[in-house]
């Protein structure tokens, strides 16, 4: 008895002419030379089991019914057998002049059914008008035309799940697949003509199991992954979302501008309050500057005038200085002359020669009496006696005279003497009487200046001591606390005021915060009424192929049984593959797996009402979704007029703040005032007593100056008076030491002549005597003698020769040294008290003049420190002025803010600190300006920068930079508006992104549970040698593409973002989404067959391979080898889509002979355990091959007929006859 399957494939005037039968209810075979057909009829075989007619002939022949069914009465007619062993048939016509149309049969074919007789025994073809007609003669059974392809596969694979028509249409088809299908209602064979066109392709068949599988995969219901994401748009809108994003972030940055304009605008304020008080200062200090100006240049003159006055009397002073000295130079000259001479004198031994010459008559004398004795001795006729009596009478003579004339002359000179003494008395008396007048003057001079440093002194230790302020002092101070006290009570009002309105404003956001939550809610609500919507209509409409669909259109109040049990996912699960069991009785609704239950006690769930329960909650939903909106709407409207309430009171506190601000800073400005004035009266008050110390310790070192003055003038003086006498005395005393010396020098010389004579006298007694001895003259005494004389009248030649310059020393003592050195001494004591007064009168014309010139320098001093002072004022206050001219302001001076604006320091102080906030002001606010117009205009589409543009383009070039802030809260509005709209575009954009994911999300997992699938199919039916261990591996692609990993990141945030809370995404969902429009191109669309690879693991000869095209399959191997390993995993593909199926299952082999024919029989066994028959296609008719086929074709190319052809017996044969034999005998034992 035949298996389920297919039995035969007729052929009437098919592409080979007239009627052709090609039985293949066993293994087949077609034989034939290249050429002839063979291919051609095993292409028939996938047509069969569903595949598209158009891609079983290749693409450089006719289309498939032009070449198969050229004509109207052309039949393609296979004959099968269901697993319920009922024979039916499906016949392929033409389908008018396109195309194939596929009708079911409900009987085996016979020739009645189609061919008729003709004349001479001929038969012909009827046309289909006539079949239908002869079908229904005959009673049987046929189906409607079926046109589509893919409806005839779902029908014979028992698919119809697989149909992408409407409900009825879908029920239609499995009404026909129940009646005609190849399985039976329990059974399907999915995708069966995919794997025996894969089988039968003789090139690419790893490719072309790819293609298998994915064609699989997309009619399991796996989606091929698409997305209308366009690249730019995406951009667009991240850009767009980023600037909405940050909305809060420039908004608030706009309050801070704000904040800025305020501040400054309260700087310009206070500046234009204080322009034209600054020019009235100007003007005052140039008024000031001229007077002091013209005050130095009289301090100037009287400084020239007085050092004019000064160098005149200095310049007189100094010529009687001159003169003076001179003089004094001169007599001191002529006294160092004198001395020097007198002391030349003393140093010739002159007195030693005026005595000598005194003595000189003595001498002469002397020198006579020892010539006379001389000549008495040498005289021998001389009387002796009287000779000798008549020289002692001439020695004695000689005596008195000389003492006649010494003592005369010691009496004139003791009367000399006695008259120096007098003169020098009355002399020294008379220098004493001056050194005392000199004394006595200068003291009283000193004693005055000493009293009027005293004056000065007591006057400075009173300043000193009592340093205290002036009455403007106290009054500046007094208004200083009055300041302070107004500026503290300012302060204090301010500081109310800006709380209350910050306590205001801190209501108004609670309240705008409370419509934010109102809000919020409100979304919530609209957000689930439109996901209760979605899930009604999904109810209302389920997906094609899920559960729920086909509980509804096969399972009438599925509802109140199964709807009460089964879990809500599983409603829309796809692949569940649900099938209505043959006894279909009232009592199995409430039984589940066998277990009967009583499911009237069980409420139904929301998720399973009926079809008018569900449209009721749809309405129902609509009116609350209705209801959600207006609410959502009315809370917008609501918390808009909160904001703009909450933003008026925002402006209110900024302004408050700033008269805060404002008082604050007065406050500070009184503070600092008041404490300056302290400081500055502390330093003035110290300078004061520091001045006056300075006066006093001044006055002291005058004081003690003039003491030292003093004693020195009086020491110098009595100095003076004392060497003076001194000289006068050293002068008398000589004077009297040489009258002394003249005394004595007469005494000495009567004496000497005293001794002379009575040793003369003593000689010549001696002499006379010896004479009268011996009456003759010694030889030695007239030696003596004459020696003697000798002496004596040399003596009286020296003494002779230097009688004028002893007559010069007697004039120069008489002139020089006793009269003109006296007058000259005191001279010269009268010209030192001269000079030690002009001395004194230069150093006071000096004092009094450096006194003056101090005085005077002083106050210029001061004039200049002053006009330093104004220029320097002038010169910081003219630039301000200057630059407040140049400053349009755009108000008036606030006269409410008329406030204290101090001193002139202190205003200074103000305009510089407010200009240099202004400057800082303008400088940040342009700034802040330049980078929050970038920050707007950064990723903004071209109509908002237009717009942007053209707003900005209406202000003067010169505009005020603060004239762009209501453009900018124009601008900021805009994108407020825009902001939902944007946000919607979003979630479109995110929303079809996410199912993209999903879809790759779900290829990557049923391409795991299908390899798994796959690799549990696989067995060793088809043992190869060499071959150890073999598995098939479907591994996904998803992970590899480019996108996925930021893909699958953007899913994340996006689940994140649609789950959360927030109204806005994060930056990370924005970055995720950049990541991914970066790589994904446009209209990303990926075919399932790109994101799969198949693999072929083997273990070969102990080395692991791994096989992923068709190049490598046949490099791991021969040939043969390559196909056959192939053919090992096309059996685990076949068990897999037949699964538990009772069918055969037909494999078009082509070129099967080329195979080892051990590996042929390895193939047939297989494929017999398989239950797989083959049609196989050689040219060899002879090959012991053949007999392994049930039935064997021949086709003779050139008469275009097949015919059956027997193989002759060969040991080949005999084999497999006793192969069969004992197969036959172990099954009986086993029975």
């Amino acid at each position: 008895m035949p298996m389920p399957g297919l039995q035969r494939i007729i052929l009437i005037n098919c592409h080979l002419p007239g009627f052709v039968e090609l039985d293949v209810s066993g293994h087949s075979n077609i034989c034939g030379t290249n050429a002839s057909g063979k291919t051609t009829l095993q292409r028939l075989i996938p047509v069969f089991y569903g595949e598209l007619p158009s891609k079983v002939v290749p693409k450089t022949r006719k289309k498939f019914d032009d070449f198969y069914l050229p004509h109207a009465n052309s039949y393609l007619i296979y004959e099968y057998q269901r697993e319920d062993e009922q024979n039916c048939q499906v016949v392929l016509t033409r389908k008018g002049s396109d195309g194939v149309q596929y009708r079911f049969v409900e009987a085996p074919y016979h020739q009645e059914q189609i061919l008729v007789d003709v004349e001479q025994g001929n038969v012909q073809a009827m046309l289909p008008e006539q079949w239908i007609k002869q079908l229904r003669q005959l009673a049987i059974e046929f189906s409607h035309k079926i046109q589509a392809t893919s409806e005839y596969r779902s029908i014979i694979q028992n698919d119809a799940s697989v149909g992408r028509t409407a409900g009825r249409e879908s029920t239609k088809l499995r009404l026909l697949a129940s009646r005609y299908s190849l399985v039976s209602s329990q059974h399907r064979i999915r995708h069966m003509e995919k794997l025996v066109s894969a089988v039968h392709a003789k090139e690419g068949k790893m490719d072309t199991l790819r293609t298998m599988l994915a064609a699989i995969f997309e009619e399991d219901g796996l989606v091929q992954p698409t997305t209308t994401v366009k690249n730019t748009k995406a951009r667009e809108w991240i850009t767009q979302m980023r600037q909405t994003m940050r909305l809060q972030t420039m908004q608030n940055e706009y309050q801070k501008i704000q904040a800025q304009t305020g501040k400054l605008n309260t700087t310009e304020n206070q500046l234009l309050q204080l322009k034209p008080i600054l020019e009235k200062d100007l003007q005052s200090l140039a008024t000031q500057k001229a007077d002091a100006q013209e005050q130095r240049n009289k301090i100037k003159t009287q400084q020239s005038s007085a050092k004019q006055s000064f160098e005149q009397a200095e310049g007189l002073l100094n010529s009687r200085v001159s003169e003076t000295t001179e003089n004094l130079k001169a007599k001191s000259s002529r006294l160092d002359h004198i001395q020097q001479k007198y002391e030349s004198y003393q140093d010739s031994d002159i007195d030693q020669l005026q005595k000598n010459m005194d003595a000189l008559p003595l001498k002469r004398e002397e020198y006579d009496q020892k010539l006379e004795q001389y000549n008495l001795l040498i005289d021998q006729h001389k009387d002796l006696q009287s000779q000798l009596e008549q020289q002692k009478l001439k020695l004695s003579e000689s005596l008195e005279r000389l003492s006649r004339k010494n003592q005369a002359q010691v009496k004139t000179i003791s009367q000399q003497k006695e008259t120096v003494r007098n003169t020098h008395r009355d002399k020294e008396v008379d220098l004493r009487s001056q050194f005392e007048q000199r004394k006595e003057h200068q003291t009283k001079e000193f004693d005055q200046q000493l009293l009027d440093s005293e004056r000065s002194i007591v006057r400075a230790e009173h300043q000193a001591k009592q340093a205290s302020p002036t009455e403007q002092e106290i009054e500046n101070g007094t208004l200083a606390d009055k300041r302070l006290e107004l500026a503290q009570q300012a302060w204090q009002l301010t500081s109310g005021a800006k709380k209350r309105a910050e306590h205001t404003y801190q209501e108004l956001r609670n309240k705008r915060d409370a419509a934010d939550k109102v809000l919020y809610q409100a979304r919530q609500a609209t957000r689930q009424a439109k996901e209760r919507l979605q899930q009604l209509h999904k109810q209302l409409s389920p997906e094609q192929d899920s559960l729920r669909q086909f509980l509804r259109d096969n399972k009438p109040g599925w509802e109140q049984s199964i709807g009460k049990l089964i879990d809500e996912p599983l409603l829309e699960r796809k692949d569940l593959s649900p099938q209505l069991t043959a006894d279909n009785s009232a009592a199995d609704d409430n039984c589940l797996l066998g277990v009967q239950l009583n499911v009237a006690v069980i409420e139904a769930p929301d998720y399973a009402q009926d079809e008018t329960a569900l449209t009721l909650l749809f309405e129902q939903t609509k009116k609350h979704l209705l209801a959600a909106e207006k609410q959502q709407k009315q809370a917008e409207s609501e918390l808009d007029e909160c904001y703009q309430e909450a933003e008026l009171q925002r402006e209110t506190v900024a302004e408050q703040n700033r008269a805060f601000e404002q008082a604050q800073q007065e406050t500070t400005y009184a503070q600092s005032a008041k404490q300056r004035f302290a400081d500055e009266l502390k330093a003035a008050l110290e300078k004061r007593k520091k001045q006056a110390n300075q006066a006093l310790q001044q006055y002291r070192d005058q004081k003690q100056q003039i003491v030292s003055q003093k004693i020195k003038a009086i020491s110098l003086l009595k100095s003076d008076f004392e060497e003076q006498l001194l000289e006068f005395k050293t002068g008398w005393q000589d004077e009297l030491a040489i009258l002394d010396e003249k005394i004595d020098e007469l005494e000495r010389q009567i004496e000497h002549k005293r001794q002379q004579n009575r040793e003369q006298i003593k000689q010549l007694e001696g002499a006379f005597n010896q004479e009268l001895a011996n009456q003759d003259i010694d030889p030695n005494t007239l030696r003596e003698l004459k020696q003697q004389i000798e002496v004596l009248k040399s003596t009286i030649q020296a003494v002779t020769v230097r009688r004028d310059e002893l007559n010069e020393y007697k004039t120069f003592m008489h002139t020089d040294w006793l009269k003109q050195r006296p007058e000259l001494l005191e001279q010269e004591a009268e010209l030192k008290a001269l000079a030690q007064q002009l001395d004194q009168q230069q150093a006071s014309l000096g004092s009094q003049y450096q006194a003056k010139r101090t005085e005077l320098s002083k106050v210029l001093l001061a004039l200049e420190k002053s006009l330093a002072g104004l220029i320097a004022l002038i010169t910081e206050i003219e630039p301000m002025v200057s630059q407040l001219s140049h400053i349009v302001f755009s108000f008036e001076p606030s006269e409410a803010h008329n406030i204290n604006l101090g001193d002139q320091a202190e205003r200074i102080n103000r305009c510089t600190e407010a200009l240099e906030s202004r400057s800082r002001g303008e400088k940040k606010l342009k700034e802040s300006l330049t980078e929050f117009e970038a920050t707007l205009g950064k990723d903004a589409g071209k109509d908002f920068l237009d717009t942007m543009l053209q707003a900005f383009g209406n202000l003067d070039e010169d505009a005020n930079v603060r004239e762009r802030l209501p453009i900018l809260q124009r601008l900021l509005s805009i994108l407020e508006s825009r902001q939902r709209q944007i946000v919607e575009q979003g979630e479109t954009i995110g929303g079809d992104l996410n199912k993209f994911f999903t879809v790759f999300s779900d290829i990557n997992r049923k391409i795991a549970q299908q390899s798994q699938r796959l690799t549990d199919e696989v067995s060793d039916d088809l043992s190869l040698d060499g071959i150890a261990r073999s598995e098939v591996k479907i591994i996904s692609t998803v992970d590899e593409l480019n996108f996925w990993a930021p893909l699958k990141r953007f899913a994340q945030q996006y689940n994140k973002w649609s789950t959360s809370d927030n109204f806005l995404p994060s930056e990370a969902y924005l970055d995720n989404l950049a990541d991914v429009v970066e790589v994904l191109p446009n209209d990303a669309n990926y075919s399932i067959e790109s994101l799969l690879r198949l693999e072929l693991h083997l273990n070969e000869g102990g080395s692991d391979l791994v096989i992923k095209n068709d190049r490598q399959l046949l490099e791991s191997s021969s040939h043969g080898m390559a196909y056959l390993i192939l053919c090992k995993f096309l059996l685990a593909f076949t068990r897999l889509l037949r699964n538990q199926a009772n069918i055969h299952i037909h494999w078009p082999i082509d070129e099967i002979g080329t195979l080892a024919y051990h590996n042929v029989e390895k193939l047939f066994t297989a494929c017999d355990a398989n239950h797989i028959h083959i049609l196989g296609a050689f040219p060899n008719p002879e090959s012991d091959v053949l007999m392994l086929f049930k039935h064997r074709y021949l086709i003779n190319k050139q008469k275009q007929h097949l015919e059956k052809i027997e193989p002759k017996l060969s040991r080949i044969t005999e084999r497999l006859q006793q192969k069969k034999v004992s197969n036959t005998e172990s099954a009986k034992v086993n029975v």
